[in-house]
C-alpha cells in the first residue's frame, strides 16, 4: 500500500465539506430572495438565527460540525503521511 492512499478519504471529506457549504448558500440565498430580505436586516449577529427556518439553518449546523472533529482527522492524516505510518488499517478506518 502506498502512503498516498490515505488522501482518498482526506479529499472525500474535503469534498463533502465543500458540498455542504455550497448547499448552505443555495438554501440561504433562495430563502433571502423568496422572502425579499434586505442585506441590512442580516447585519446584526443574532438576526439570521431568528430569521432562518430549520430547513435553512440545518446545513449551517452541519457545516459547523464539519469544522470541528474533521480538523483532527486532517491533522492525523497529515501526521501519518509525513511519518510514513500509513497502512491498510488506517486507510480503512479513515
Amino acid at each position: 500500500m502506498t502512503q498516498e492512499a490515505i488522501f482518498s478519504p482526506f479529499f472525500a471529506t474535503l469534498f463533502l465539506t465543500l458540498l455542504v457549504w455550497v448547499y448552505m448558500y443555495i438554501r440561504r440565498i433562495g430563502f433571502i430572495k423568496s422572502q425579499k430580505i434586505r442585506p441590512q436586516d442580516l447585519v446584526a449577529s443574532s438576526a439570521p438565527v431568528q430569521i432562518w427556518p430549520r430547513n435553512v439553518s440545518n446545513p449551517s449546523d452541519n457545516l459547523k460540525n464539519l469544522f470541528e472533529i474533521p480538523v483532527l482527522f486532517y491533522a492525523l492524516v497529515l501526521y501519518l503521511f509525513v511519518t510514513k505510518q500509513v497502512d491498510i488499517v488506517y486507510v480503512t478506518a479513515a
